[in-house]
């Protein structure tokens, strides 16, 4: 199975490309626009996005983290500085990685079903 950081470094990019997609950064921040980001095919943007969404419903923080960081490309720091009550970058980078374990295994669950 890829990395699942380097899916969803492309899944931001993908869902970023999208015409009225749902996905709207809930942080008022200023991202970066000047870095390059690997592309996924529709299909596996999809197979991403599905595993994304379903995070929605089991936790929304890490879902708002997750569509923060990989496609809205703000850092934990200033996502902890925008949560309130004000958080460290590690609550932020452990609530990340949680999410990032469950999308790996929705994911893959997704995968063996195709």
């Amino acid at each position: 199975m890829r990395d699942i950081r380097y899916l969803l470094t492309a899944w931001g990019n993908w869902s970023g490309s999208r015409i009225g997609t749902e996905y709207k950064a809930a942080w008022h921040i200023a991202a970066s626009s000047s870095d390059i980001r690997p592309m996924l095919s529709d299909e596996d943007g999809e197979t991403v996005d599905r595993a994304v969404g379903r995070l929605k419903h089991f936790d929304p923080l890490g879902y708002d983290i997750v569509v923060a960081y990989y496609k809205g490309k703000v850092s934990c720091q200033m996502i902890g500085e925008a949560l309130q009550p004000h958080r460290h970058r590690t609550y932020v980078s452990k609530v990340l990685e949680r999410a990032e374990a469950y999308i790996a295994g929705r994911v893959a669950e997704l995968l063996e079903a195709a």
